[in-house]
């Protein structure tokens, strides 16, 4: 049976493929071709290529995109053990990316050690992470994170793909996101990307 691959759709190393990691509890988890390249759009209408953080990575076709398009030092995050050494060795060997296995929530202070005013965060969470009302508590604690280790230092954009309208029920957590960014959401055939942009 052949393999799945995905493809690096520009810069660099375009045209490249590389195998789809084996599915976790039955999800493969990466980013349509279609939202790759809309959320590659839109942080190039927005700022110069810096440090990329590819959180939840999954296939980790976004960190190499990012790679590809000059994005750098490039940061790939998966917890899962099985795909996170495939994405080690049939993945990211022999190219210039840092790779971590930890949980996502727990990166915030090395993101915001970097001190890149253009650092950006891409954010693709499992959907049954999601509530049905469109609230995420995985995401929250990522903020809440990120708030409780700024400490004065430039906050990184996040970019969020969602399969829904994003609620914030933690009333602490929205205040601070509404203080620290302003937002811009777009829709994709159903799916949403979420653009956070830090207000200063």
């Amino acid at each position: 049976m052949k393999t799945a691959r995905i493809s690096i759709s520009q810069g660099e190393l375009k045209g490249r493929s590389f195998p789809l990691p084996p599915a976790v509890a039955g999800h493969r988890h990466f980013t349509p071709a279609l939202l790759k390249d809309a959320a590659f759009q839109l942080l190039e209408n927005s700022l110069e290529p810096g440090p990329f953080w590819d959180l939840c990575a999954g296939s980790g076709q976004m960190a190499m995109e990012a790679l590809s398009r000059g994005y750098d030092p490039v940061h790939l995050v998966e917890l899962d053990r099985q795909r996170f050494q495939w994405l080690k060795n049939r993945v990211c060997s022999g190219y210039s990316v840092q790779l971590h296995n930890k949980d996502f929530l727990r990166v915030a202070p090395l993101i915001l050690a970097v001190q890149k005013s253009n650092s950006v965060c891409f954010v693709d969470l499992p959907y049954s992470f999601w509530g049905r009302d469109g609230s995420c508590e995985k995401l929250e604690s990522f903020l809440e994170s990120l708030r409780k280790h700024q400490e004065g230092r430039p906050l990184p954009y996040i970019l969020v793909q969602a399969p829904m309208v994003w609620k914030i029920r933690t009333e602490s957590v929205l205040s601070w996101k509404e203080e620290m960014y302003s937002q811009e959401q777009r829709d994709y055939r159903g799916q949403k990307l979420i653009m956070l942009t830090p207000n200063s």
